[in-house]
């Protein structure tokens, strides 16, 4: 069974690609339906739509198919997964993702449909495969409270008691991110022989993944990210932010870090001017954009320079040639 993985860094506009492709398989294939999956870690939740960018397209319907976990949009045969399914407080990674994706794959694969992959975050592309078990350990509610009340250096240290060998591995971005070093000492204290994959053996191991890769010149796309912030600014982005702080008083949950999120609460109070929050998080969004290429720099991956002319068709092609 193969499936294929859109990526590329934020702004090359792999969603309106791969709905378009979605068409092309449709009129030129004998597939039934095409399954779009969003692996995209902030357009999951409720209420980002603006900030995360979750623009569900207006003429694609809410479905509540109880065969499916999650609710999904639908527009004709193609079916849309994995955008704005949960609330910003609730708990979501890349096993919540892998769960959701296999859940879709396995149907799909009853009901011949195509299924897609498209977003940016990498780690939930490559992950798809992995079965490892300590993706399936859950958050320990503890862990996390006292982490919050302590220094970074004292969360290191602990990380390195609870997991040393996991601690080794980590580089030293990681070692300074409390959030992993959380993660790592959540995966120390559980027994991971409890854990499980959930994945169907059979279909894993006739699973294969095709990575297409859209990319820009850095220059077009820092100007496209900072067309794109001040229409957002603009479009209600600051009473999105807003409204969710009146609603959500913790903001310790991974919503929150969503681009924009952060820079827009510094401005509400009065932190920062306008200028300064759009200047910040035009900077976010590049960096992230530039992480992203780095991400996927040294992997197998189609590549399509989205500024050369008939690289749409050309794209098309490829990837009905080996569908």
């Amino acid at each position: 069974m193969k499936i294929f993985s859109i990526v590329g860094p934020t702004g090359v506009g792999k969603t309106s690609f791969a709905l378009e492709l979605a068409e092309e398989i449709l009129k030129n294939k004998d597939y039934s339906g095409v399954d779009l999956i969003s692996a995209d870690s902030r357009q999951v939740y409720q209420g980002l739509e603006i900030i995360s960018g979750a623009d569900v397209p207006s003429d694609f319907r809410l479905n509540t198919d109880q065969k499916l976990t999650y609710s999904f949009y639908t527009k004709g045969q193609i079916y849309l997964h994995g955008v704005l399914i949960i609330p910003p407080n609730e708990e979501w990674s890349v096993a919540h993702f892998q769960d959701l994706a296999w859940e879709v794959i396995k149907l799909a694969k009853q009901k011949n449909h195509l299924v897609i992959i498209i977003g940016g975050t990498g780690l939930y592309h490559d992950q798809l495969q992995n079965i490892d078990s300590s993706l399936k350990i859950k958050p320990n509610d503890q862990v996390r409270q006292k982490s919050d009340q302590i220094e970074l250096k004292i969360l290191q240290a602990w990380a390195k008691e609870a997991n040393p060998t996991r601690f080794m591995k980590m580089n030293n971005s990681d070692r300074n991110n409390p959030r992993r070093l959380v993660r790592v000492i959540e995966i120390g204290k559980n027994n991971l022989n409890q854990a499980t994959n959930g994945i169907d053996s059979d279909l894993f191991h006739e699973f294969e993944q095709i990575y297409i890769g859209l990319r820009q010149d850095l220059e077009k796309i820092e100007a496209k990210i900072k067309k794109r912030v001040v229409e957002r600014f603009d479009n209600a982005s600051v009473q999105e932010v807003k409204k969710l702080h009146t609603k959500y008083h913790n903001w310790s949950s991974p919503a929150f870090s969503a681009l924009g999120a952060d820079e827009i609460s510094q401005y509400l109070n009065g932190s920062i001017s306008k200028q300064e929050c759009l200047a910040l998080w035009i900077l976010h969004e590049f960096q992230y954009a530039k992480r992203q290429l780095t991400w996927w720099k040294k992997r197998d991956i189609a590549w399509f320079e989205i500024s050369k002319s008939e690289w749409k068709q050309a794209a098309f092609t490829y990837i009905l040639n080996l569908c």
